[in-house]
């Protein structure tokens, strides 16, 4: 058990969600999904890079400077750099696809990841939370948004992505790297960033 928590922790990490994200904005056969191949693989490639390879990139020179003492950053304190790195690219990806001709949707999506790390990072200043919970909260908020918004049917996303959530929150407290408490609070905090962005932005 504590083996297939740690690979559910490892394959779903947060860092992960905004890649997550973009293939269902891609896949919800809306006017979303309407854009050409070589466009869709571009924007893919830079929010991949931005988000996920370059911030997990710097794990090794913060282990190595001694700024976390291992890659789960158990206490808040360890979480301060690495959040305000991510925070960093998080904002540069923003500024590269705000300038891609796109549908507002996607700004939107990728502008509500980064509010959701600002909002990790003031929160951690007080109070550790989940951030797998906060990305896949993100990820329901965005299934939910665009099924409530654009009238489309996407049982299985949102399906899938609950069960996500559930798995995720279940790995977290039996690896006890997060209470109860943690864990709820990171879901809402994710899902209430990303809902608010995408309803007013």
């Amino acid at each position: 058990m504590e083996k297939i928590s740690k690979a559910i922790s490892y394959l779903f990490h947060p860092l992960l969600i905004p890649s997550l994200g973009m293939l269902v904005l891609f896949n919800s056969g809306t006017y979303l999904s309407y854009l050409p191949p070589d466009m869709k693989k571009w924007m893919l490639v830079i929010v991949f890079l931005c988000t996920y390879v370059v911030p997990l990139a710097f794990i090794p020179f913060f282990l190595y400077q001694r700024v976390i003492m291992n890659i789960q950053m158990n206490s808040r304190r360890e979480r301060y750099v690495p959040l305000v790195i991510s925070f960093v690219l998080y904002t540069f990806c923003f500024y590269l696809i705000r300038r891609i001709s796109i549908p507002h949707m996607y700004h939107s999506f990728i502008l509500s990841s980064l509010l959701s790390i600002l909002a990790i990072m003031l929160i951690n200043l007080r109070y550790k939370i989940s951030i797998h919970m906060a990305g896949v909260g993100g990820l329901v908020a965005l299934v939910g948004f665009l099924a409530f918004y654009l009238k489309v049917d996407l049982q299985f996303y949102l399906g899938v992505s609950v069960l996500l959530a559930g798995l995720i929150g279940t790995a977290r407290i039996f690896l006890k790297a997060h209470t109860p408490g943690e864990v709820y609070a990171g879901f809402l905090t994710g899902f209430t960033v990303v809902l608010l962005t995408l309803a007013l932005y």
